[in-house]
């Protein structure tokens, strides 16, 4: 029957291999992250979502997304961490919405754990 396996969508899947991802005692976490890149030629900011904001801001820089290739170079400037990815989706349609204050003001906050990841990554 469909139900037991044989290629329908029941087997399980195998973990994908992302350094982004977290392990924490036996439990597995996958992450997902909300970005926000500044311009480096107008200030303008740019807001997203990915699994693996580092290598999203490379693709950005090398003008893989047409949106922002014409305002290259980009610097990233802000980043929350999620383990629930309609949560992050979920936040970026909002930080969409924001105005040039409201984003600036989030950059100062709290809220902003680019210092925190880059302390977690380098070690």
């Amino acid at each position: 029957p469909p139900c037991h396996g044989g290629g329908r969508g029941f087997e399980s899947r195998p973990v994908r291999k992302n350094p982004h991802n977290l392990f924490v005692g036996d439990f597995f976490y996958s992450m997902f992250y909300v970005y926000i890149i500044q311009s480096q030629i107008d200030h303008s900011y740019y807001k997203g979502f990915s699994e693996n904001p580092f290598q999203r801001i490379i693709q950005h820089n090398e003008g893989s997304s047409k949106y922002t290739s014409s305002k290259m170079p980009w610097n990233l400037v802000y980043l929350e961490i999620f383990t629930v990815k309609k949560e992050a989706l979920i936040r970026e349609r909002k930080l969409k919405k924001y105005d040039h204050s409201q984003i600036e003001a989030l950059i100062s906050s709290s809220k902003n754990k680019l210092e925190e990841y880059l302390q977690f990554i380098v070690g």
